[in-house]
């Protein structure tokens, strides 16, 4: 009796074994998120959407893809369900949902703000919207002085807020928040590319200002592309994803 109840307790200790101080145990999850299309956009027939999870931690290094998945739909807006692993989610870090309708290589349709997912406060069930990017719309973005207001996916509050302005030949004027900036950027049909160092003065200021400069100079370091959608500029990293948002400053 005592023998076989020995071996019980031993079999039990056995199979609780690999559970004891392990780490915790993945768990797959789904986002729902709510895609919506921007007011004069035509959705394709049986469009095909992609919705991705993005971690966006990092200004100046490329997104990571968490999650993605591909939905066929026939009308927006809908509520999709992105499966996404519960493991490989850290609440220090900073994710963000992006979403895109393409035709062969071409891009319909894609989000052009960071919408945040998860963590940080950010919605349970989180509403994006698919914008135009019909060959139709301004593509150029020199000659104009564009005021930033939002910076890594965060909304921008502040008086005399930071700016930029280009060139035909691709020089840039920046005010960062405290100093100012000039340079030539390497400018596409909707690619751009900064250099590496970037001239400019060095003013002290109070710490937020410094904060915020540092912000901007990050941001357009990270930067790649842009596309423009009438009096609205976003800057983008190589993932498609949103790092500076800029609209035309009123004369």
């Amino acid at each position: 009796m005592i023998q076989t109840l020995s071996r019980g307790i031993a079999l039990a200790a056995l199979i609780a074994a690999p559970f004891a101080g392990g780490p915790a145990m993945a768990e797959m999850r789904d986002l729902p998120v709510v895609v919506h299309l921007q007011e004069g956009a035509t959705l394709p027939p049986e469009a095909l959407l992609q919705v991705e999870l993005l971690d966006v931690s990092r200004a100046d290094a490329p997104s990571v893809t968490v999650a993605a998945r591909d939905y066929r739909v026939e009308s927006l807006p809908v509520e999709v369900r992105l499966p996404y692993d519960s493991a490989e989610i850290d609440p220090r870090m900073r994710y963000v949902v992006a979403a895109k309708v393409a035709e062969g290589e071409r891009v319909l349709l894609r989000t052009t703000a960071a919408y945040p997912a998860l963590t940080r406060e950010a919605p349970e069930r989180p509403e994006i919207v698919l914008e135009a990017m019909s060959e139709a719309m301004p593509a150029g973005i020199a000659g104009v002085e564009w005021q930033a207001f939002e910076v890594g996916g965060r909304m921008l509050v502040v008086e005399d807020a930071p700016t930029i302005a280009f060139m035909p030949d691709g020089g840039f004027a920046m005010y960062g928040g405290c100093n100012r900036f000039a340079g030539t950027a390497e400018l596409g049909a909707g690619t751009i590319a900064f250099p590496e160092a970037i001239a400019g003065t060095r003013r002290m200021c109070p710490e937020p200002r410094m904060k915020l400069e540092q912000d901007m100079v990050e941001a357009i370091r990270a930067t790649t592309g842009y596309l423009r959608t009438g009096k609205t500029l976003s800057l983008t990293n190589a993932a498609g994803v949103v790092t500076l948002r800029l609209t035309e400053r009123p004369e």
